[in-house]
């Protein structure tokens, strides 16, 4: 009986699991944040994919303007908002409110606001000015927007880069919303941005990019 209900409980997180990626898949969306918060800090993941790899091709960011977008419940902004040091800024933006809380709470833990800056908007329509970053970085985020909004959203980080700025994007699998190596680098240029690196171990990938024409 013990080993039946263990296949049981397999395949039924694994119909779970299929469900969540078609779900993610027909209908991009934000994660809610509760289970963002358990998936971003949980200690397996931590492990294997943390803010050592999605920030990997990011290079120093000591004394830069560094904007999040879809900074859910602010881990990878942390990190950022401890690498800018005291001379940079590091900047969040989230679509959902409550994300955004939570990553004012963690931030303010870490005695870290003051160099920080949240705001709770749309990707596609950000509240900072052009050529107003040094670096943008994007975790697993894009996915979670509509397929043909997407090189939109690209298009938006690339107006609030600065000319030479770089923008640096992760993806993680089995994130729902996962986009492959291939179709990213489809999207990064049809937005305008030229491939500078890419990063890959077994289920995540980096890619950093800058404006077609920079080096």
């Amino acid at each position: 009986m013990k080993r039946q209900w263990g296949w049981g409980a397999l395949g039924a997180l694994g119909l779970g699991f299929l469900a969540v990626r078609v779900s993610g898949k027909l209908r991009p969306k934000p994660m809610p944040v509760k289970i963002e918060q358990f998936f971003l800090t949980n200690p397996l993941r931590v492990s294997y994919f943390g803010y050592r790899d999605a920030l990997r091709l990011a290079g120093d960011l000591k004394g830069l303007r560094v904007l999040e977008v879809g900074v859910g419940v602010g881990v990878i902004l942390e990190e950022i908002a401890k690498r800018v040091g005291e001379n940079g800024q590091a900047f969040g933006v989230d679509v959902q409110s409550d994300a955004v809380a939570k990553a004012e709470k963690r931030l303010s833990q870490g005695g870290l606001m003051s160099r920080t800056g949240l705001a709770t908007a749309n990707a596609l329509d950000m509240p900072w000015t052009d050529q107003s970053m040094d670096v943008v970085v994007m975790v697993a985020m894009l996915g979670e927007i509509p397929s043909t909004h997407r090189v939109d959203a690209l298009q938006e980080a690339k107006r609030v880069l600065h000319d030479g700025g770089k923008l640096v994007i992760t993806e993680f699998w089995p994130d729902p919303h996962f986009i492959s190596l291939s179709k990213m680098v489809g999207l990064l240029r049809r937005a305008g941005f030229g491939i500078v690196d890419i990063h890959q171990k077994p289920l995540l990938y980096s890619i950093s990019a800058k404006k077609d024409g920079q080096s």
